[in-house]
């Protein structure tokens, strides 16, 4: 009987110890993702402001006509 006493108290601290330690990993993976998506804002927050200043690249194309390898051995 006092084995079984003993083993139940045992289980459920173990289980709690468990429960305590899952918390702590969860907060911190969640403290690092939070920091990792302020460092991304943070980095990309200009973005917007360059890609709307029209910066434009002038220049000419051709389009060339397809070529299949048949009609190059001729």
């Amino acid at each position: 009987m006092v084995q079984r006493v003993v083993g139940a108290a045992l289980g459920i601290v173990l289980f709690i110890a468990a429960a305590v330690f899952a918390s702590v990993v969860f907060a911190f993976v969640a403290a690092l993702g939070l920091v990792a998506w302020v460092w991304l804002w943070w980095r990309t927050r200009n973005l917007p402001k360059r890609a709307g200043k029209g910066v434009v690249i002038e220049g000419e194309y051709r389009v060339e006509p397809e070529q299949h390898l048949e009609d190059r051995d001729r």
